[in-house]
């Protein structure tokens, strides 16, 4: 075992390759082949090699996410603080027997980063309040991390650009107010993935819970919220 930064993680993945057990190179897996075999097998050194390619292949996308989500709360990001959360994901993901991973379904083969994507920002997000709110038990004044930050950049940074210094319980409650609506739940998550999370409107359209087959479903969604925020809050 290898103890990163004090959290252990079950194969020391420093400097290895995937190739001492595996029959074949492991790197030409799909992520669904890859998981699936990952799942299945009891064979722990076969299990330690297709970890160490699980962690090589997804490691970049899962420190991106934080990178970028810490970056909406702070001018300077921490490489330390993105290897600790990154760590956490793994966790995360490695939690009740890989539990997360045996709940996935394969809907597309951009679906497995998608998750990640999903888990990491979670992981930073529920980070950040527990360092603010520990802030502001010992007196010190936390950083505010209710404000909205910008979109990502394409073709809806327009309309996003309005949600500037409005504090998200403003927009939360706004939303609530759509709670009868029939897509409410779908539409929902979409405005806070978006907004708050960095998903651009493909990176959405990929998700398997959301159930749209393409882009143009999730901009309808994000612009009905939308124009519905702009007319609560009489912007």
């Amino acid at each position: 075992m290898l103890l990163l930064r004090k959290k252990v993680l079950p194969f020391n993945l420093s400097g290895l390759e995937c190739t001492s057990h595996f029959p074949m190179d492991p790197r030409k897996l799909t992520d669904e082949e890859l998981v699936r075999l990952l799942l299945a097998t009891r064979d722990e050194d076969l299990r330690a090699d297709l970890w160490v390619e699980f962690w090589h292949r997804f490691q970049p996308v899962i420190a991106r996410t934080i990178r970028r989500r810490i970056a909406r709360y702070t001018r300077w990001v921490d490489p330390d603080w993105v290897d600790d959360l990154v760590q956490e994901t793994f966790l995360k993901i490695l939690k009740d027997d890989y539990k997360a991973l045996r709940k996935f379904e394969f809907r597309h083969e951009n679906a497995l980063p998608c998750l990640l994507k999903v888990m990491a920002a979670h992981v930073v997000e529920d980070d950040i309040r527990k360092k603010n709110s520990e802030k502001e038990g010992g007196g010190q004044q936390p950083e505010d991390i209710d404000n909205l930050p910008q979109p990502p950049s394409d073709r809806s940074r327009a309309v996003g650009s309005i949600f500037n210094g409005i504090r998200m319980n403003e927009i939360e409650n706004c939303l609530q107010k759509r709670k009868a609506d029939a897509n409410f739940n779908r539409d929902y998550k979409m405005f806070w993935l978006y907004f708050r999370d960095g998903f651009t409107a493909l990176e959405i359209s990929q998700l398997p819970d959301i159930g749209l087959k393409n882009v143009k479903g999730v901009e309808s969604g994000l612009l009905r919220l939308c124009k519905w925020v702009v007319h609560c809050l009489d912007l």
